[in-house]
């Protein structure tokens, strides 16, 4: 069980090449002369790529890797696959590494290979923080796509859903690290791969020949690199389950998969808030147009039009999958901010300050740090406030900008004033091939339709019940005039206004724009008024008041102005998250959980209706967006998907079911 999301770091050496090598495994990275070559022909040669790229029959190629070490595989095969593959074909490549490299390591490590300088400064800029978990990296405008899982091997392909092309089995000697060599490792692998996967390694070692032989893979030697005799590649020839099935793992119930790789035209996205602007770039970015409907008359005019967003993860002390992907979301949106605006504009990565509520919440962010949970570049103790705590890839963003900014790709088109109406299912063969949708008495016709429609969903009456829920919440703003002013009026210093962090305890403050102070909010249940109200303001200024230290009754509530919307909650405080299925079907197919909630099944109800549902938020869409706008992107596009298979089953819309059958027993 994972105690820690902190990574050892590899103990490493340096030769008098300049070349790595590992103190752990007395192995070296690469060899210096001849490193280049011999990834071309252990990996990209003897996997036949270059011939299987010119005739892909898919959009994209998929690559796993055991041991990603420097990245020189993945530099390679990215360099080969831009010169050798058709300019529209997609390369995903997954792998994984115990001991990750830090971004300083790694930039010392690839100098030494000036031919690759173009990928490999690419790769460290877009390097992520080493952290454990999956990290997912676009390259080439979307065109190259790396996955990283940064943890033990085995736990990073068990967590996988993919469909992979080749193996890459590399890594250090089997002879140097055996542990690694297991035969879970070998049975995931098989897993994940389909009739026709292939895999080659620098190894002749019997450990890997068998372990490979065992789950039904053809091994067979061939001459190895320069004065390596032989080494090991091999095809899979025999049939396998379906892709369905071999992703479930005996939970069918939230398959996630087509089968067969279905056509993907044009995708309707309704929404233009957080969760819609997130998914159409997702797609955009891999190269598929994208058609977004809104309802009303502006970009992110519900929840996400408020004037100041601050990304906020609240990490958790137990290691759960909610809390797993809360920590991969909020990586994956700080780094994505920060690549949308260079400039500062709209986004700015200050830092935040969580201040504890109570003495039960300072004993928990005492434990969080004196057990180093978490990575000093995530998590640190605040020096400005003696008990809390300072996340320093945190910040505030101007909303409305960042939806408009990620809508703006050319290969979105945004319909305002264009409420959805209905939508109908296109059959073929009993099959959802496509829907039929209407706005404005016009039906238009699309591949997929991804609903991001928040508090509206239940109104389309289009997908099955789900128990999310609007809460009302007010935010105030204060002019810095009016706020130095009251300050002044009481004798309070000004400086207090003008701190430089995010500031949390039971509402936020976020540093002041456009000479206005944000604050807020109310969380008000069951309140349906969409008025700004006084006794909003009021709690809104106590908030304020604490943060800053100031007395109570400092400001006034006429000198306010505020914004209501309403959060989409979830009773679970995860998002829903993936493809709709029919709650009738599911009832039935899987009654048997009503006798025993351990049953297991690999057979799927019915097949993905290409209808997907993003909503359930909260208060969280600035973190939680970015990452489930990818991954609806890789069940549309059947590509790896960037989250845990115990992740994804968490944000599944089909949970609910679920859980009411097995509750019933």
């Amino acid at each position: 069980m994972l105690t820690s999301y902190q990574l050892e770091t590899p103990g490493l050496s340096w030769g008098k090449d300049g070349a790595p090598h590992s103190n752990q495994f007395d192995d070296v990275y690469f060899d210096k002369e001849s490193g280049l070559e011999e990834t071309r022909h252990v990996f990209l040669k003897n996997n036949q790529l270059f011939d299987r790229w010119v005739s892909m029959p898919n959009r994209a190629f998929v690559i796993a890797e055991t041991g990603f070490g420097t990245g020189l595989n993945f530099l390679c095969t990215w360099q080969a696959f831009l010169n050798e593959a058709p300019s529209d074909k997609q390369l995903h490549f997954i792998s994984v590494e115990k001991y990750p490299l830090s971004k300083q390591t790694l930039a010392a490590a690839l100098k030494m290979w000036p031919s690759l300088q173009h990928f490999s400064q690419q790769l460290i800029d877009a390097y992520p923080v080493v952290c454990h978990g999956f990290h997912r990296i676009e390259l080439e405008q979307g065109r190259i796509q790396l996955l990283l899982w940064f943890g033990e091997a085995e736990d990073g392909f068990e967590a996988l859903d993919a469909d992979v092309d080749a193996w890459f089995l590399d890594g250090f000697a089997p002879s140097k690290n055996p542990e690694m060599w297991s035969d879970n490792l070998f049975k995931h692998i098989h897993r994940l791969s389909h009739q026709g996967t292939t895999f080659s390694t620098f190894t002749a070692a019997g450990i890997v020949r068998r372990g490979l032989k065992n789950v039904g893979f053809d091994v067979r030697k061939v001459k190895g690199f320069g004065q390596k005799r032989e080494m090991s590649v091999g095809e899979l020839n025999q049939n396998v389950a379906p892709l369905t099935e071999r992703m479930s793992q005996g939970q069918s119930w939230f398959n996630l998969r087509q089968n067969t790789h279905s056509n993907v035209s044009n995708v309707l996205v309704v929404g233009a808030g957080l969760a819609g602007a997130n998914t159409a770039f997702a797609l955009a970015n891999q190269g598929i147009k994208v058609t977004v409907w809104e309802k009303g008359s502006h970009i992110a005019c519900g929840a996400s039009g408020n004037p100041q967003g601050m990304l906020y993860p609240k990490l958790a002390s137990q290691d759960t999958p909610v809390n797993r992907f809360y920590l991969s979301a909020y990586l994956r949106a700080a780094d994505l901010y920060s690549r949308l605006d260079k400039n500062n504009e709209f986004w700015d990565q200050c830092g935040l300050i969580q201040i504890p509520k109570n003495d039960k919440e300072a004993g928990r962010f005492e434990k969080l740090l004196r057990d180093k949970l978490y990575p000093d570049s995530i998590l640190q103790a605040s020096k400005d406030r003696k008990g809390s705590l300072f996340l320093p890839l945190s910040g505030w963003v101007v909303l409305t900008s960042l939806c408009e900014k990620l809508l703006s790709h050319n290969n979105i088109t945004v319909n305002l004033n264009n409420p959805l109406e209905a939508l109908t299912p296109v059959k073929d063969n009993g099959k959802t091939v496509g829907w039929n949708a209407v706005s404005k008495g016009e039906e238009v016709h699309f591949s997929h339709v991804v609903l991001c429609t928040a508090n509206d969903t239940k109104a389309l009456n289009i997908t099955p019940h789900t128990p999310d829920y609007p809460i009302r919440g007010q935010v105030s703003y204060i002019t810095m005039d009016n706020a130095k002013k009251a300050c002044q009026r009481i004798g309070e210093p000004t400086d207090k206004l003008h701190f430089q962090k995010v500031l949390c305890e039971f509402g936020y403050v976020s540093p002041s724009i456009n000479g206005l102070l944000h604050f807020g909010s109310t969380y008000d249940l069951k309140d349906q008024d969409d008025q700004v109200r006084e006794e909003g303001h009021k709690r809104n200024l106590a908030i304020l008041e604490s943060l800053l230290i100031l007395p109570k009754d400092t400001f006034k509530t006429e000198d306010c102005g505020g914004r209501v919307s309403f959060r989409c909650a979830v009773p679970d405080y995860t998002p829903i998250v993936g493809p709709v299925q029919t709650e009738r079907v599911y009832q039935e197919a899987y009654a048997a959980l009503q006798k025993n909630a351990k049953w297991k099944s690999n057979e799927t109800a019915e097949p993905i209706q290409q209808l997907y549902l993003n909503i359930g938020h909260g208060s969280r869409g600035l973190i939680s967006t970015p990452l489930s706008g990818q991954y609806i992107a890789s069940l549309i596009l059947g590509t790896p998907s960037p989250l845990e298979q115990t992740v994804s089953h968490k944000l599944h819309p089909s949970r609910f079911v679920i859980r009411d059958l097995k509750r019933s027993q």
